[in-house]
């Protein structure tokens, strides 16, 4: 009876002691439908956007075109503790984790307008976790998932033509909008297709 007595006493103290705990889900993109997308080798453009749906993101050259698919959920958990129960009233103790799975489905058309190749890397995994112990109040997040909440390029194609001037001739540059390839999220911004972009 007393070890009850203790556990819930623990388990209270613990719950008051909580300055914070969130858990935050980002759901970016549509799963593709198809089971095995490599049965569309050698099929046409439109066989393949039929079975595929339309892409979110592309690019051109002279010889081949690539349309890429991607549907991701992110799962990001962060817990605050105050350490007022220890006789240490400013410190507080923070701690977090994040999670990504999904999805990529890249493929290239040949310059018959033929798929004629087919890629997909598929990830459920951790991104990380963090802890630390902060003064008075948490300055620093312990986790962080900005680098892969941009918003999907389709989001973008109707606002990016009413940019000022230089962006607006520089987006064929961009990455999902032209002729500089296809980036998988999470590419950092100094690598990449992005190198190319003229930025203003």
């Amino acid at each position: 009876m007393l070890w009850r007595k203790t556990v819930l006493l623990g388990s209270l103290t613990l719950l008051l002691s909580c300055s914070g705990c969130t858990q935050w889900y980002y759901t970016l993109g549509q799963e593709v439908a198809l089971r095995d997308p490599a049965s569309l080798e050698g099929e046409s453009l439109a066989a393949a956007l039929a079975a595929l749906g339309p892409p979110l993101r592309f690019a051109a050259s002279d010889q081949d075109l690539v349309m890429a698919w991607e549907s991701w959920r992110i799962v990001e958990n962060s817990v605050g503790a105050s350490l007022g129960f220890a006789g240490a009233d400013f410190l507080n103790v923070d701690w977090g984790s994040a999670k990504i799975s999904g999805d990529f489905l890249i493929v290239t058309f040949d310059e018959k307008k033929r798929v004629s190749a087919i890629a997909r890397v598929r990830r459920d995994d951790s991104l990380g976790s963090g802890a630390a112990i902060q003064p008075i109040y948490g300055f620093v997040e312990v986790t962080s998932v900005e680098d892969l909440l941009e918003p999907l390029p389709a989001h973008e194609w109707g606002g990016a033509q009413l940019t000022r001037l230089p962006a607006a001739l520089n987006l064929s540059q961009q990455p999902g909008l032209g002729n500089t390839g296809v980036e998988q999220r999470g590419t950092p911004a100094a690598v990449g297709a992005r190198t190319q972009a003229w930025e203003d």
